[in-house]
């Protein structure tokens, strides 16, 4: 449980750091896109669909298309299903 919760802080840690500065945007991109594929493999398809949806948001962000309560409803979804 202890890993699952660092992963969460990191993750909601990248996503803040990416709508601060969208030039950090890449860097949230690729180890979200990480753990996104470990949730795949570990076949935790709930998670990794949020996972999915998250990196989309990123993507939108870095188009400043913001979506930032869009983005903190993904997180907190990721916290439950994660």
């Amino acid at each position: 449980m202890a890993n699952q919760s660092r992963d969460f802080l990191v993750i909601d840690s990248l996503v803040r750091s990416c709508y601060r500065d969208t030039k950090s945007c890449n860097k949230a991109l690729l180890q979200i896109n990480n753990y996104q594929k470990n949730a795949a493999v570990n076949k935790k398809f709930s998670c990794q669909t949020r996972l999915l949806g998250l990196e989309a948001n990123l993507i939108m962000a870095t188009n400043s298309n913001f979506k930032r309560k869009e983005a903190k409803n993904i997180v907190d979804a990721i916290k439950k299903y994660c």
